[in-house]
């Protein structure tokens, strides 16, 4: 089983969107597929459960669930292939103990937002838990691209100034995406992001 932590402390930086996007193109390559939400908000279980995806989707209570005790007996168990784990903004404890049970951190930054303005707050839990988990493989995806050339250079260079590798495969600026919250998603974009993290 491969766990994929999609987080940054930043919030609005399109964490679910990214969860739900890749569990879904996920369950389409034909694998066992699990989200775990854990925003109180519950904004990835919501989804899943509206669009009607079929996908198991749960909200953990971070102040009161032991993540990485849950994570072990999903893998002890065998039932999935892939579990996704949605992040809470500006919770650094929930960014921590997610990046600890993950083998792949997605974090998504936008372009011509302050994402990137906090983005040294999520490079340091990630070098936290590379400390203890070498094994750790973090990607910065950008999404919100390809409407202002010079504004996503920009994003990308600060990115790139944590060291943590940035994917080629960008999620552009689009109305489908915008308004894909409690729908089946759908786009190519996602999927070259799924194939990139797992190549």
């Amino acid at each position: 089983m491969r766990v994929y932590g999609i987080t940054n402390v930043k919030g609005g930086a399109g964490k679910t969107h990214a969860t739900v996007h890749l569990a879904y193109e996920a369950q389409q390559q034909g694998q066992r597929v699990a989200v775990l939400d854990l925003d109180p908000t519950r904004q990835s279980v919501n989804w899943v459960e509206v669009a009607g995806l079929g996908i198991p989707a749960l909200h953990l209570d971070i102040k009161q669930s032991d993540l990485e005790a849950y994570v072990a007996q999903l893998r002890a168990d065998g039932d999935f292939d892939s579990v996704f784990i949605d992040t809470p903004a500006n919770d650094r404890d929930a960014t921590l103990e997610t990046l600890m049970v993950s083998d792949i951190a997605i974090i998504p930054v936008g372009v011509g937002t302050s994402d990137t303005g906090m983005l040294g707050t999520t490079e340091r839990q990630v070098r936290r838990a590379q400390q203890l988990r070498p094994d750790l493989k973090p990607f910065i995806l950008i999404n919100r691209a390809k409407f202002a050339p010079a504004r996503e250079r920009e994003t990308e260079a600060e990115c790139l100034k944590t060291g943590i590798p940035v994917l080629r495969a960008r999620v552009p600026l689009r109305g489908d995406y915008q308004a894909a919250a409690g729908k089946t998603p759908h786009g190519y974009h996602y999927g070259e992001v799924w194939r990139e993290v797992n190549a």
